[in-house]
C-alpha cells in the first residue's frame, strides 16, 4: 500500500522536477543564444560604423583635397602679384588675402593629416640621425617672426649630437605648430626651446622642449587641450580663433613615433610642452648621416596682423553732431579692419576688440550704428547686445550682429536680444552698406515720431518705450529749471546722468536736434502754450520759459514760429 502511495506520489514529483530542469536548461541555452546573437549584432554594428567611418573619411579626404587646387592658384597669383604691386594700401590688403589663404592652407593639411591617422594611413618615415642641427634649423626659421614681435627666441642643446630615429617631417610638423602656438600666445617675454637627454620607463630619449611666457591656460582645461576641435575658453585663445587641431595633431604625431608629451601651464604666467622620444625604434631604415634641409623662415607678414594706421578712437569735438558714427566690436583683427577698410570714408569708424570693450566704448562715443561679431571672448555678441538695449544711453542704436553661424536658430537668438539685423559671414560689403543705409533710415523715421513729440502735452503711451521713458525725464528736467534763465546744457546732462556728449548724440539721434536746441525747442512751445492760453503778458512769459530778455525771447519765438508772440496772443 505504502508503495503504491509513494508511486502515486512519486512520479508526478518526478515529472515535475524533470520539467523544471529542462526548462532551465533550454532557458540558459535561450539565454546564451541571445547572447552570442547581441554580441555578433554588436560586431556587426561595430564593423558597419567602422565601414562608415572609413567611407566618411575618404569622402572628407577628396573633397579637401579639392579644396587645394583652388588655393594653390589663389596663393600662387598672390605670389606673383605682391612684389609688383606699389601702392602701399593695396600691398597691405592682398598679404592679408595671402595670410589667410595660408591658415586656410594650413588647416586643410591638418585635416588631411587627422583624416590618414584615424584610417591607419599615416606612414611613419623613420631616419637616424642627428636630431639636434634638425631641430635648430626648424628654430631658426622662427627668428624674423621673432624680430617682428618683440618676442626673445632662444635655443639651447644640452648636447651636440643626439642620433636617434625620427621621421623629419613630422618632428617638422610638430614643431612648427607648437612654435607658431607659442608666438601666438606670447605678446612679451620669450619662447624657448631646449633639446637634451632623458629617460622614461627604462628607456633612452631624447627630451624637448617648448616653453613660453605667453598667456597660459586655466588649469581646469589643461587636460583637454590635446582633445581634438578643443578650444580653451581664455579669451586670448577664443580670440586667435584657433580650430582646436594643432596640439590634437601634435599629439597624435608624438604617438606615432612612440613617444610622451606633457603640458605644464599657469594662467597669465606661461606654457611648457614636454616631448619624449624614444632614441631608437623596432624598425628603422638606418642613414648614419641624415641630410639636414634649409628650412624656408616663417614670413611675419603671414603670422603677424597688419597694421592699417587706424584714425584716433577719441571723438572729437567736430564730431559729437556727426550723424555717421559706426562702431565695430569685432576679436578678428582681419576682419576688424576689413570692415573699417569697407566703411571709410563715407563713416566714421571706431573699434573694439571683445566684448566689454564694446560696451565701455558704445556708452561713451553713442555711435549712430554697431556692427558686433558674436563669437568673442569674454561677452558675446548676444551678451553685448542685451546690454546695450538694456542701458538708457544707448537702447535706441540698431546693432547688426555678424556671425559664422548662420543656422535659423541663432539667428532668431540674435534678433531675440534686441539685434536689427543679423549677417552671417562671408558677406558682401555691398549686403552690409545696404543694411546700414536701411537701419540709419530707419532711424530718421524714429526721428520724425520724436520730434514732433516734443511738446509738454501728457503722454499716451500705455506703457512707453526705452527712448520715451528717456525724453520723458528729460522734458522734466527741463520743466522743473524752466523758468532758471542760467540752466545750462551742463546742468541738464548732470541732471540726467550723462555727459555732454553722451546726451548731445542721444538727443540728435532721437530729436535730430542738439540739447541745447532741445532746451530752447522746449521753452518756446510751452511759451507758445501760454501765449494761446493768454497767461500773463509777453514779458511776464519770456521771463517765465528762462528768458531774462523779452526782446531775446521774441527774435528766438518769431524765428522758429515766423509770428510774434504778440500776434500769436491777437489771433486767438
Amino acid at each position: 500500500m505504502e508503495a503504491i502511495n509513494i508511486l502515486q506520489w512519486g512520479f508526478p514529483v518526478l515529472s515535475i522536477a524533470i520539467l523544471l530542469v529542462a526548462w532551465w536548461l533550454l532557458n540558459g541555452r535561450l539565454k546564451r543564444q541571445r547572447l552570442d546573437d547581441q554580441l555578433e549584432l554588436g560586431k556587426m554594428e561595430a564593423q558597419r560604423l567602422k565601414e562608415l567611418d572609413l567611407v566618411k573619411s575618404d569622402f572628407f579626404s577628396n573633397v579637401t583635397h579639392e579644396f587645394r587646387t583652388p588655393l594653390t592658384l589663389i596663393l600662387g597669383h598672390l605670389e606673383q602679384v605682391i612684389p609688383t604691386v606699389a601702392d602701399q594700401q593695396a600691398k597691405k590688403e592682398l598679404i592679408v588675402v595671402k595670410r589667410n589663404a595660408k591658415i586656410l592652407e594650413k588647416l586643410i593639411n591638418q585635416l588631411l593629416d587627422i583624416a590618414k591617422i584615424e584610417a591607419n594611413k599615416m606612414d611613419i618615415d623613420l631616419r637616424r640621425g642627428n636630431i639636434v642641427p634638425f631641430v635648430s634649423e626648424i628654430q631658426k626659421s622662427f627668428v624674423s617672426l621673432s624680430l617682428r614681435k618683440g618676442v626673445a627666441l632662444k635655443f639651447h642643446a644640452d648636447e651636440e649630437s643626439i642620433n636617434m630615429d625620427f621621421d623629419p617631417d613630422k618632428i617638422e610638423l610638430i614643431f612648427f605648430n607648437l612654435l607658431s602656438n607659442a608666438f601666438k600666445f606670447t605678446d612679451n617675454g620669450e619662447v624657448n626651446l631646449r633639446i637634451g637627454l632623458a629617460q622614461k620607463d627604462g628607456k633612452d630619449c631624447c627630451k624637448l622642449v617648448v616653453q613660453d611666457t605667453g598667456i597660459g591656460i586655466i588649469e581646469e582645461q589643461i587636460d583637454k587641450v590635446f582633445d581634438r576641435f578643443y578650444q580653451s575658453e581664455n579669451s586670448r585663445w577664443r580670440k586667435n580663433k584657433g580650430t582646436g587641431i594643432g596640439l590634437a595633431l601634435v599629439k597624435d604625431l608624438v604617438d606615432l613615433h612612440q613617444g610622451h608629451i606633457d603640458l605644464k601651464s599657469i594662467s597669465g604666467v606661461g606654457t611648457e610642452i614636454t616631448i619624449l622620444l624614444p632614441l631608437e625604434q623596432e624598425i628603422s631604415d638606418t642613414q648614419s648621416e641624415m641630410e639636414i634641409p634649409a628650412l624656408d623662415p616663417i614670413d611675419p607678414d603671414l603670422e603677424v596682423t597688419v597694421d592699417f594706421e587706424p584714425q584716433t578712437q577719441v571723438l572729437s569735438e567736430e564730431e559729437i553732431s556727426a550723424q555717421n558714427i559706426v562702431l565695430v566690436i569685432e576679436d578678428n583683427d582681419d576682419i576688424r579692419n576689413f570692415l573699417r577698410l569697407t566703411l571709410e570714408p563715407r563713416y566714421r569708424v571706431f573699434e573694439a576688440i571683445d566684448g566689454e570693450t564694446g560696451i565701455a566704448k558704445a556708452t561713451e562715443i553713442i555711435p549712430d550704428i554697431i556692427i558686433c561679431d558674436i563669437m568673442m571672448p569674454g561677452k558675446d555678441g548676444f551678451e553685448v547686445t542685451k546690454s546695450l538695449k538694456k542701458q538708457e544711453k544707448t537702447s535706441h542704436v540698431p546693432i547688426v550682429l555678424l556671425t559664422a553661424k548662420a543656422g535659423v536658430e541663432n539667428r532668431i537668438t540674435g534678433l531675440e536680444t534686441g539685434a536689427d539685423a543679423y549677417i552671417p559671414k562671408p558677406f558682401s560689403s555691398e549686403e552690409l552698406h545696404a543694411r546700414i543705409t536701411n537701419l540709419i533710415e530707419g532711424r530718421k523715421k524714429l526721428k520724425e515720431k520724436f520730434s514732433r513729440a516734443l511738446t509738454i502735452k501728457p503722454e499716451v503711451a500705455i506703457e512707453p518705450s526705452m527712448e520715451q521713458k528717456f525724453l520723458m525725464r528729460v522734458k522734466g528736467v527741463v520743466d522743473q529749471f524752466l523758468g532758471d534763465e542760467n540752466f545750462s546744457v551742463e546742468q541738464l546732462s548732470k541732471e540726467v546722468g550723462m555727459s555732454r556728449a553722451q546726451l548731445h548724440r542721444k538727443l540728435i539721434a532721437l530729436t535730430g536736434v542738439s540739447a541745447s536746441r532741445f532746451v530752447r525747442n522746449y521753452r518756446l512751445e510751452h511759451a507758445h502754450q501760454l501765449l494761446q492760453n493768454k497767461v500773463g503778458t509777453v514779458s511776464e512769459i519770456a521771463y517765465r520759459v528762462g528768458y531774462s530778455s523779452p526782446a531775446y525771447f521774441t527774435k528766438c519765438f518769431t524765428e522758429d514760429y515766423g509770428i510774434s508772440p504778440s500776434q500769436v496772443k491777437k489771433e486767438i
